[in-house]
């Protein structure tokens, strides 16, 4: 038997959907719901009026494939006028078709003998967890199991270092150790207009593109928008010094994979700089900027960021200037690497 570590945030059970209540976004919304079997079976036996308007709303292919029927405006026909889920409301999580699990919660992502359940901030009300959490780092519960499972002990000592490496950086992100790595590598128009050709490589989403057309246009006022956002906004270092903490604890967790650090440690601080500059957009729009704004920007750059595999990748890209080279490996990638400085 092998002892697993297992970590997840603090507030990841204190999750729940709140629907248009406080919740920016509407997530069941245009998804694919194919139906897992066990679900499938439940809802076919489900007795009473409720069953009857379950199996109304589902359908079989000929494969044998069962799906939920999406109404002609892409809405899952199971969302209440508050756009909370009636499955739920009615019989609990354990009545929602798996895939519905898979967001905004990620369970049992792992790498040797060490699990990580993670929650996204693409969610608008999982970013308003971690903002109001206590303390000006995000709290990770760490427990152990027992599982029938073979760890090399080279993975074992790998994983054990790389974790403590993780929560150092962590303590020191949080504590403004690395400051000028995450505020000072974009402060003129110029080198912001690199990040911005960059960004248009991402996968479009239709906020994001309205998103940088906006970002493009401030460039050449951005210092002076920077200088007045922090002077107005102070407390707006510490909510994304958090946030780049809640970074590297989700994007190192591929250097416990393969080792290599390169990419997952400077997508650490790219997604920061993106971050920030979606917050200062939010700011000269609104020409205000509190706690719900925060929560806003970052949901924004969760539904890019996060979701997207393509995206992901793409962040954790990196290319030496000065040999104009991507490395490690030396592999170079299809995506176009970041001009990173």
């Amino acid at each position: 038997m092998t002892k697993i570590i297992r970590e997840r945030p603090d507030y990841y059970d204190s999750f729940t959907c709140t629907g248009n209540t406080t919740c920016i976004d509407v997530c069941c919304y245009a998804w694919v719901l194919p139906m897992d079997p066990e679900t499938a079976e439940f809802y076919l036996n489900y007795e009473g009026e409720f069953g009857d308007y379950l199996r109304e709303n589902i359908f079989q292919e000929e494969n044998g494939d069962w799906f939920i029927r999406l109404k002609d405006n892409g809405r899952c026909p199971f969302l209440t006028e508050d756009t909370l889920c009636s499955v739920r409301l009615h019989d609990g999580e354990k009545a929602q078709i798996k895939i519905c699990d898979i967001y905004p919660r990620e369970q049992e992502v792992m790498a040797g003998h060490y699990r990580q359940d993670r929650i996204l901030i693409a969610c608008s009300e999982v970013a308003r967890l971690l903002y109001t959490s206590p303390g000006d780092a995000p709290v990770f519960i760490r427990t152990e199991e027992e599982a029938d499972i073979e760890v090399s002990e080279e993975l074992r000592v790998r994983t054990e270092r790389l974790l403590a490496f993780r929560d150092g950086l962590m303590k020191a992100l949080v504590a403004g150790s690395f400051d000028d790595s995450l505020f000072g590598c974009y402060e003129s128009p110029k080198e912001m207009e690199k990040l911005l050709d960059d960004a248009l490589y991402f996968e479009g989403h239709d906020v994001s593109q309205q998103l940088f057309v906006t970002l493009r246009s401030i460039l050449p006022q951005a210092g002076k928008i920077r200088a007045e956002f922090y002077e107005k906004v102070p407390e707006a270092k510490k909510w994304l010094r958090k946030t780049a903490a809640y970074f590297a604890h989700r994007q190192l967790l591929d250097t416990i994979q393969d080792g290599h650090i390169d990419g997952p440690l400077i997508s650490v601080f790219r997604s920061v700089h993106l971050l920030e500059l979606i917050c200062l957009t939010r700011f000269y729009e609104k020409g205000s900027f509190d706690l719900d704004d925060m929560i806003f920007s970052a949901h924004i750059f969760g539904l890019i960021f996060e979701i997207s595999m393509h995206n992901v990748a793409l962040m954790k890209e990196v290319r030496n200037t000065a040999q104009d080279a991507v490395y490690p490996d030396g592999e170079n990638s299809l995506l176009r690497p970041y001009l990173y400085p």
